[in-house]
């Protein structure tokens, strides 16, 4: 590595920045027939992207939606009851707490491991008999234990609603991330790796499930009928976004292969450093939606950040305020002391598939001129 002191002024090295479609004409005639046809929303392209995601999350069916938030509001509202309560992680993004109170169930907190990923024995130690839903997390594009808390979930008369909107890509023992929960959700928003400016879908354990789903997506009905079977709202996904998702999928696997790629450069620059960095375990893949460090004492924090900044470098504290602690906090506390103590220590840097080696050696560079004389 090289010092990260040029004199000269380096163009900013930025945390998360969308792939453009491999074939950007080719999108633009998707476009052009798109809005030729007069069918803006839920048509041919939403179906064939449907199709297509199967493959990936274990060929389960999937149901397209506006957003990985409401797709967690319809499956926990589908697949939970209004009072029950609902298992999440101590430390995760406050959508997956809010979308337990949208349901009209009481989020109750259990604690993260070290890697910040729903640990099972807090969930078995926080779990009641009014407990309904476990809701996961796979953080960062790390496959959380959903075997380990599946099991559990069917050993008391619960749901497993997994919060996937990191990791479409990612894989745990073998299986690919959506084939574990009764219902995981997905996110194809622009900071994903499969990113097509908003969006989700979700992923349902069988076609009774798949159904209403579906229904929930379309006011609590089906379309062309003026019935309605119950609470619902209306996700219909714009045609234009899912033509955006099916180029960028074409070259998915390669935008995989770069984030690990850069993963492992970061992982092998900063061996030694005071931090650990996330990533999968062995037997596991991760999609790196982000790279976070976790440094070994939180004073660290502020000052690097400034650094990085310093040197152009874009971070983003991550999570920062454990769910129990946020200002507007509804819900029960089993656990959280591994939550609190991540959300201290805890920052992004960039992680995108348009990173060059370059700007991850600067980065990493970077890095050691703070632990090396900038603390």
């Amino acid at each position: 590595m090289t010092s990260s002191t040029t004199g000269t002024k380096r163009a900013t090295v930025r945390i998360n920045v969308p792939l453009p479609p491999h074939d950007i004409d080719a999108f633009l005639a998707d476009a052009r027939q798109i809005i030729e046809s007069g069918w803006l929303a839920g048509g041919e392209h939403v179906a064939a992207l449907e199709r297509e995601l199967e493959p990936w999350t274990g060929n389960r069916p999937v149901i397209a939606v506006t957003t990985a938030t409401n797709g967690l509001i319809a499956a926990m509202t589908t697949l939970g009851e209004p009072g029950a309560e609902a298992i999440v992680p101590s430390y995760t993004f406050l959508a997956t707490w809010q979308t337990v109170l949208w349901s009209r169930m009481v989020p109750v907190v259990a604690d993260v491991d070290e890697r910040g990923l729903l640990d099972p024995s807090a969930v078995a130690a926080a779990i009641t008999d009014r407990t309904r839903v476990i809701v996961p997390v796979h953080l960062a594009g790390m496959p959380a234990s959903t075997d380990k808390l599946r099991d559990l979930a069917r050993q008391n008369g619960a749901a497993l609603v997994v919060d996937a909107a990191h990791a479409l890509g990612s894989r745990h023992a073998d299986r690919p991330v959506g084939a574990d929960g009764d219902a995981e959700v997905f996110s194809i928003s622009s900071t994903k790796p499969l990113g097509a400016g908003e969006g989700g879908f979700v992923t349902a354990r069988d076609d009774e499930l798949e159904q209403a789903l579906r229904r929930f997506a379309f006011y609590g009905g089906r379309p062309g009928l003026g019935d309605t079977y119950g609470p619902g709202l209306n996700l219909r996904v714009p045609e234009l976004t899912a033509a955006l998702a099916r180029r960028n999928l074409e070259r998915f696997e390669a935008q995989l292969e770069r984030r690990s790629e850069i993963h492992r450069r970061y992982a092998t620059g900063m061996e030694g450093l005071p931090l650990r960095l996330s990533g999968p375990l062995a037997g596991q893949r991760s999609a790196h939606k982000d790279q976070l460090v976790w440094l070994d004492d939180p004073a660290d924090r502020s000052p690097l950040v400034e650094q990085l900044t310093d040197a152009a470098v874009e971070t983003r504290l991550y999570h920062s305020i454990a769910i129990p602690d946020l200002t507007a906090f509804e819900g029960r506390v089993s656990s959280t002391d591994r939550g609190r103590d991540l959300a201290k220590r805890t920052l992004a840097i960039p992680m995108h598939g348009r990173l060059t080696d370059d700007e991850v050696d600067h980065v990493v560079d970077t890095m050691h001129d703070y632990f090396q004389g900038g603390r």
